[in-house]
Order: structure tokens, then C-alpha cells, then sequence
């Protein structure tokens, strides 16, 4: 069920109306509350969790290569989302102090960590395959264009070896050969690799450029003599990194086979030829062992980085459901709100509540959060108009679920003591300072439980002080100093 701006909850036995909260966006299941929709005395929409996890299964089915969503059963507590509530005790019990008695003493549990950690093993696995042929896909564009780079320098030291080498033979028809290769190697820096590799024309135009880089080699061997012989090392290399599989080892084959023959026609004495072919031979397998490392370095950091990713992604699962889930609690609460000024506990914990949710909203749409954002996100939600003058500062998940708390409860305690206009200011340096200013209160309120809370929460919490004291003419600042976070 869904609560809208405009939705209101009535109490059964009541005439009361209890408005939910604008940024409400909430899901119930009968699986998750034992009570009925019906016995809460609001309406449902039609929508259910589990309607959700549905669309949202069809939606992975019909997108190829997305993630899957986590099901309606899988815990929310996945990475930093359990760091950021199951670990945080200064929090937990700060805020379950204030709850009534029924909620009070129900027990918070992180349960279901090993249950998403064997989420993300399954995924994780389940995407080896597809992983380890971007990986080979990526390794071999990165060799295509190595290969540019030793075409190029090839190029220009066989001009080098004609100019300072006056007696070649053929002298034209080799000048002629490497203007050839240069043009080649021109046309195959334009082709769209990138797109072509992992096809038939990709492979096809791979073969097409090992056999002319040997063609050429043996050429240059052939018409240059014995000043180009060591030019049978180029095409070793690269065949090694470019090509995988049988296609490598015909390659590799043909490779060895041309440098035998070539080798045989260049006039050596038998000393030299032999000591050409055999440093061909370790040429080979030195070029096996170096590309199988690399491959295996490349496929570690890319398999690292997916992980990651896929971590990143459940984390925002996780905290966008934890947020829907203390949207839950927070108007659960409220409607069991009481009459009359006996409500105020209530207000004051669902604020709280509130306040927590935001940061796992926020959480959703970054991995850090932006200072600023969240003050404003709180200072949007309060009765009165407050103004927020924040410096750059972005914020991991522990301390900006804290520096919530804090701000929600300095910001609502103005709103309640002071007088409008509230300034909200955040400034960054050396130490982080969050200062509250409100007009016309006094000192009498400074007891309340909601300034208890703000100075265990910093104290203990941020490693932070806290301060409260009057403005000249008149007013209230409350200050906040603790460590300096990153801008």
C-alpha cells in the first residue's frame, strides 16, 4: 500500500485524521505485518511488495545482462547498509529510548548478513562466464592497439635501416613494402574494433593481419638479408596476445614455420641461423607466459571491480528498502498516535525515524553523501522556515546518519523554543562546525531529552562536543564541533 501527500489515516473508533509524511513511498506485505490492511484503517491501492518484487523479476527477465533484484525475503542488511544500522549501538539505543513500550522492547536484529552475502556469491557466480569473456574481449582490444604502436615503431626502423644502409638490395621494393604496411596499419586504426572483436568479421580481420604482418617480415627478411632477420620477433608477440585458443597456435605454427623458412633463405652461416630460430622458439613461449600473466592480472582486477560494483548496487537495494521500511515504522507509529498533547513522544520518534531515512534515501542515489543535501532534506521537513548555508563536505554512512540525528533534533528543538528565522550552518576545516541559530528563545528548555540525545550522539557517537549558549540581542546557537570530514 502506498500512502500519498495527500493520503490521511483514520483510527478506527476515531474521527481523527493523522497526515503521513509528503516523501512517504511505502510498501506493505502481508507476509511482513500480521495485522490486516483493513484493521490499520486505510486503504489499499493495490500495490504489495511482493507485486513489486514481480515487476521487478519481469523487468530483470526481459532486460539482458541486469542485475537481478533482490526478492521481498532477502535482508536489506547487505554491506554498508549493515554498517550503517546493525553497527551503529550509539544510535540504536539513543533512538529506541524514546520509543513506547510495545516497540521499545522489540529487539533490532541485523539477521540475514550471511543470507545477502550468499546473494551476492550467486550473482557473483552466476556472471563468471559473461565476465571472463569481457575480460578476454577487453585484453585482446587493448592488444590491437598495442599493435598500432608496434606497427608504427616497426615502420619507422626499417626506414631508419634503409637510410643509413646504402647497399640493400631492392631498395625500392622495400620502401615500397613498408609504405604498404604503413597504409595498413593506417586502415586498421580506423576499423571500430571495439564492436567488431567479439564477432566472426573481428576474428576474420585479426587473421587477415597476423598473416600480412608475417608476409611482410619474411619479405623484408627475404629482399633485405641478414640486416632484417631480427625482424622475426614482431610478429611473435603479437600473435601471442591478439589471437586465443587453436587460432593461436596455427598462428604461432605459421609464425615459426615462416621464420624457418625465412631464416633458410637469409645467407647466415648454420651458427647464425640456429641461433635465430632457436631465440624464435623462446621468443614464443616467453610471449605464452607473459600473455597468460597478463590475462590473469587483467581477469583478477575486472572480476575485483564487478564485485564491487555488484556490492554497490545491493547496497543501494538494501538501503532504498531500509528506507521504505523506517517510512514503515514511522507511520505505523503515528497511527497509533494518542490525542491531545500525549502525541508529542510520537511526533518526536517518528522524526527521528524519518531523519535516519533520509540518509538511506540519499545513500541511494550516491555512495557518499553530500552535507548539504542532507541538511536541506531536514530543513525542508520542519514547521518553520529554515535557512541552510552548508560547505562542500561529503559524508560515509555512519557520520551522516549521526549528523541526521543531530541536525533533525537541533533544527526541530528551534522550531518548538525559538523563533523564526532558523539559520542552519555547516562549515569545514580543521574541525567540522554545525552551528543552529534561532531568534527569541531562551536557555529554560535546555534540558529536554531531545538535547540529551544530540549530546550522546555527538559525544559519543562523532567524538565531538556540544555546546548551547545565548546570542547577544537575543536568540539560541547550538554548536556542534567534531573531527573534520572529507570535502
Amino acid at each position: 500500500m502506498c500512502l500519498t501527500r495527500n493520503s490521511t489515516a483514520e483510527r478506527p473508533g476515531s474521527t481523527d485524521h493523522v497526515p503521513f509524511d509528503s516523501s512517504c513511498s511505502l510498501a506493505f506485505s502481508t507476509t511482513d505485518i500480521s495485522v490486516p490492511p483493513s484493521r490499520l484503517g486505510y486503504e489499499s491501492d493495490g500495490r504489495s511488495r511482493r507485486s513489486d518484487t514481480r515487476l521487478a523479476a519481469r523487468r530483470d527477465r526481459r532486460v539482458p545482462g541486469r542485475l537481478p533484484s533482490l526478492s521481498s525475503r532477502a535482508s536489506p542488511w547487505a554491506s554498508r547498509g549493515e554498517a550503517t544500522l546493525a553497527s551503529n549501538g550509539v544510535v540504536e539505543n539513543a533512538v529506541r529510548t524514546t520509543l513506547p513500550g510495545p516497540l521499545r522492547a522489540a529487539p533490532t536484529s541485523a539477521v540475514g548478513t550471511t543470507e545477502a552475502a550468499a546473494v551476492v556469491g550467486r550473482l557473483v557466480g552466476a556472471r563468471s562466464a559473461a565476465s571472463d569473456a569481457i575480460v578476454e574481449l577487453g585484453f585482446r582490444f587493448a592488444a590491437v592497439r598495442a599493435g598500432y604502436w608496434l606497427g608504427w615503431a616497426s615502420i619507422a626502423v626499417v626506414l631508419a635501416g634503409l637510410g643509413f644502409d646504402g647497399g640493400a638490395r631492392h631498395r625500392w621494393l622495400l620502401v615500397g613494402l613498408t609504405l604498404a604496411a604503413a597504409a595498413a596499419n593506417t586502415v586498421a586504426m580506423g576499423i571500430p574494433w571495439r564492436e567488431w572483436l567479439a564477432s566472426r568479421r573481428g576474428s576474420l580481420l585479426l587473421d587477415i593481419w597476423c598473416g600480412g604482418l608475417i608476409a611482410f617480415v619474411a619479405l623484408l627478411v627475404v629482399d633485405g638479408g641478414s640486416n632484417f632477420a631480427l625482424l622475426l620477433f614482431l610478429s611473435v608477440p603479437f600473435i601471442a596476445v591478439v589471437q586465443n585458443g587453436r587460432r593461436r597456435v596455427v598462428w604461432l605454427a605459421a609464425s615459426a614455420g615462416t621464420c624457418t623458412v625465412a631464416a633458410a633463405l637469409v645467407p647466415l652461416s648454420a651458427g647464425a641461423t640456429a641461433m635465430r630460430l632457436a631465440l624464435v622458439a623462446v621468443a614464443v613461449g616467453v610471449a605464452l607466459v607473459l600473455a597468460r600473466a597478463i590475462r590473469r592480472e587483467t581477469s583478477a582486477h575486472t572480476r575485483a571491480a564487478a564485485r564491487a560494483e555488484l556490492e554497490r548496487t545491493l547496497a543501494k537495494e538494501g538501503n532504498h528498502r531500509i528506507k521504505n521500511d523506517l517510512q514503515t515504522v514511522a507511520d505505523l507509529l503515528l497511527l497509533g498516535r494518542p490525542e491531545g498533547g500525549d502525541g508529542a513522544a510520537f511526533d518526536g520518534t517518528a522524526a527521528r525515524i524519518r531523519s535516519i531515512a533520509t540518509v538511506h534515501r540519499l545513500l541511494t542515489e550516491a555512495d557518499q553523501i553530500e552535507a548539504g543535501a542532507l541538511l536541506r532534506s531536514i530543513a525542508e521537513s520542519a514547521p518553520v522556515p529554515v535557512a541552510v548555508d552548508a560547505e562542500p563536505a561529503a559524508l560515509d554512512a555512519a557520520t551522516a546518519q549521526k549528523l541526521g540525528i543531530v541536525a533533525n533534533e537541533l533544527v526541530t528543538n528551534a522550531a518548538q523554543h525559538g523563533t523564526p528565522p532558523v539559520l542552519v550552518q555547516l562549515s569545514t576545516g580543521s574541525r567540522t562546525r554545525l552551528r543552529v541559530d534561532d531568534r527569541g528563545s531562551d536557555l529554560d528548555g535546555a534540558t529536554g531529552f531531545g538535547l540529551e540525545l544530540v549530546r550522546r550522539v555527538v559525544e559519543q557517537g562523532l567524538g565531538g562536543s556540544f555546546e548551547l549558549r545565548a546570542l547577544p540581542g537575543g536568540g539560541t546557537r547550538a554548536e556542534v564541533v567534531f573531527p573534520a570530514v572529507p570535502k
